[in-house]
C-alpha cells in the first residue's frame, strides 16, 4: 500500500451525520497502552491515511466510502472514532448495535498489479444482505 500498487476501498455505515461530506484523515495510529488489540490516534503512532466521501445519510445514520491511502491495524474503525462517527456495530471502538450483528464495515474493491503477469487487477464485492439490510430498514 504504501507504493500504491495496491488499493483497498471500504463502504461502510457511520453514527451520525458527517459535517465534511469528503474528507481526508491524517492521524497517526499507535497501540493503545495495556491493550495487544485496540490502537488509538496518537502523536508517537505511525503515519495512518484514510480518506472517505459521504454517500448518503438516513436515519443519524452515514453511508461512506472510504479508500485507504495507509493500511494500519484497524485504521478505518480507529479514525472513524476519532472524528466522532463510530461505525455501527463496531463494539471495541463504538457500541453492540441491534440493527447489526458486526461491524457495518464491508471491503468493497480491491486493486493491485498482478505480480506474475504484471496486469492491473479489480476485484469488486458486492453488499452484504446485513449491510443491504441495515440501510432499507431506516
Amino acid at each position: 500500500m504504501n507504493n500504491h500498487t495496491f488499493k483497498k476501498n471500504y463502504i461502510a455505515i457511520v453514527q451520525g451525520i458527517l459535517d465534511k461530506k469528503h474528507n481526508v484523515i491524517n492521524a497517526p495510529i499507535a497501540r493503545k497502552e495495556n491493550s495487544i488489540i485496540e490502537r488509538c490516534v496518537r502523536e508517537d503512532g505511525d503515519i495512518a491515511i484514510t480518506e472517505y466521501y459521504v454517500i448518503k445519510e438516513f436515519n443519524n445514520m452515514s453511508l461512506l466510502y472510504i479508500s485507504l491511502q495507509t493500511g494500519r491495524t484497524h485504521q478505518i474503525r480507529v479514525h472513524m472514532k476519532h472524528i466522532g462517527h463510530t461505525i455501527i456495530g463496531d463494539s471495541l471502538y463504538g457500541t453492540n448495535s441491534k440493527l447489526i450483528n458486526r461491524q457495518a464495515l464491508h471491503s468493497c474493491k480491491v486493486s493491485f498489479i498482478h505480480p506474475l503477469t504484471k496486469e492491473h487487477m479489480n476485484i469488486e464485492a458486492n453488499l452484504p444482505n446485513d449491510i443491504l439490510n441495515l440501510m432499507q430498514n431506516r
